[in-house]
């Protein structure tokens, strides 16, 4: 194909965070050669919150850090296998089914980190938007079964409106929050700290401009966005495993911690800036070739996460007309599966590429609306791409030739994989293995007919509107069919 080679570009809904920031001080530091416990195991956190998710999240996040302060700390995925085979672990809640010198011995680790996770939530009413993570972490070592250090710590950011009497009744909800938050009586014993909340600096509530219900809807949008992506609540998240770990005892060596001189470097906390909302766009990865001839099919695409083995599935029903191109994604049945919803109106998303009129649509059925992308052919940003022959193999009764495949993007991003192209189907690649530094992805074509789908499928439904900008048709209270 002519058209554009990008990978998949899954938007469900408009908004994409950029990335400004503030700092607070973060110091790094020299080890401590003294200390006894060198390597940690960072157990399943006790979940006091109704999110599934949270806990998980907000255990790697911790994890993550404790090479800065010098230690080293058994993986995940390894603590949880030997927890489930040994003990018959699977949850935070089930850790005190053992003790500390037992997990020690097990897990081959001077040091057991427990936690609490006490908020997980976001609070969404369009006048106020609130935040909240809060946890607790102790470190206890295992030959002694003594706690060597504790701390918690809450974060809170707020969007609000800021403009007329919404934003006088934003400002007094705000207050009573904060009155709240004073209120709050929590057992302290363990995790000093835990009652405090550090509070990000207020955005102003997206949306606004549309009123209430408009703020309210691009709230809920953008938590639905974020739970899917793995993203939700991860700035608050991150800010308060950053202001918890900065508090715990050094360790005696980590391959990231120490120096010449001990130093204090600022901590860069990313914060929101709202930009303008995108358009969602579709594309084809860029190894599928699908040579000169016009076909239908149905294209499935399943993702998992490296990170913590999250699994991500879509199909779309694909059609080639000459250059023309289109997609038809289901969103709402993706999301579901995730255990999100998709505002009304968002569930279908039509994307179709039209070369020779150099635009691209984003069609939405349900809202009977749609809109136009002018498309610049950009022959720089197509990646670079090896493949190699090794084999023979037959996919689905289609006979074809194996390659292994190397892809270097633009930005030096590299994927690995193999890839399965059909004899019998004009050489279409009807199946990639793929695999980078954060996930490993497949991709497959099935039902693949070689006719010529209709013309229709390429232009604009008749009596659908054009849409001057994509908050434009986000903004709608209800789809089109219920008006």
């Amino acid at each position: 194909m002519k058209n554009k080679k990008r990978m998949f570009c899954f938007l469900i809904l408009p908004f994409l965070l950029g990335i400004a920031g503030c700092s607070i001080p973060r110091h790094y530091v020299q080890p401590d050669p003294t200390n006894p416990i060198k390597t940690i195991a960072v157990l399943p956190m006790v979940n006091h919150t109704n999110d599934i998710e949270g806990p998980e999240r907000v255990r790697e996040m911790f994890a993550a850090q404790l090479p800065e302060r010098c230690y080293m700390f058994k993986p995940a995925q390894e603590v949880n296998q030997i927890l489930k085979d040994e003990l018959g672990i699977t949850l935070g809640s089930q850790l005190d089914m053992t003790n500390p010198e037992e997990l020690g011995k097990k897990l081959g680790v001077d040091g057991v980190v427990y936690g609490d996770l006490y908020d997980f939530n976001e609070k969404t009413t369009g006048v106020l938007n609130v935040r909240r993570v809060r946890a607790g972490f102790k470190l206890v070592d295992t030959k002694t079964g003594q706690t060597v250090w504790g701390r918690g710590q809450g974060v809170k950011s707020v969007t609000k409106m800021t403009k007329g009497d919404a934003g006088k009744v934003a400002d007094i909800a705000s207050g009573v929050g904060k009155i709240q938050d004073k209120g709050e009586k929590m057992d302290v014993g363990t995790y000093a700290g835990l009652t405090e909340w550090y509070e990000l600096p207020e955005k102003e509530a997206y949306g606004q401009q549309h009123g209430i219900v408009g703020a309210f809807a691009a709230g809920l949008a953008e938590k639905a966005i974020k739970k899917v992506a793995g993203t939700f609540l991860e700035r608050e998240s991150q800010v308060a495993v950053d202001m918890i770990t900065d508090t715990l005892t050094v360790g005696p060596g980590s391959e990231r911690c120490g120096g010449p001189v001990a130093a204090v470097q600022p901590l860069i906390i990313p914060m929101p800036e709202i930009l303008t909302p995108k358009m969602p766009e579709f594309s084809v990865p860029a190894y599928f070739e699908f040579g000169k001839r016009d076909f239908t099919a149905i294209m499935i695409m399943t993702s998992v996460m490296k990170s913590n083995n999250e699994k991500w599935a879509m199909d779309a029903r694909i059609a080639k007309l000459g250059d023309k191109f289109r997609s038809d994604v289901d969103m709402a049945k993706a999301l579901k599966a995730k255990g999100g919803e998709m505002p009304p109106g968002f569930g279908r998303n039509i994307f179709i590429t039209r070369p020779d009129l150099k635009l691209d649509y984003i069609v939405y059925p349900e809202k009977k609306k749609y809109l136009e992308l002018t498309v610049t052919e950009e022959e720089a940003d197509k990646p670079k791409i090896e493949k190699r022959k090794i084999g023979s193999e037959t996919i689905d009764g289609h006979p074809c030739d194996k390659y292994e495949i190397k892809i270097t993007y633009k930005d030096g991003t590299v994927e690995d994989g193999l890839l399965w192209e059909a004899k019998d189907l004009d050489r279409f690649v009807i199946r990639a293995e793929m695999e980078n530094k954060d996930a490993k992805s497949v991709v497959e074509l099935k039902n693949v007919k070689l006719v010529s789908p209709p013309k229709s499928l390429f232009e604009i439904p008749q009596g659908f509107v054009k849409a001057a900008s994509m908050m434009e048709i986000f903004m709608e209270q209800k789809p089109a069919a219920e008006e």
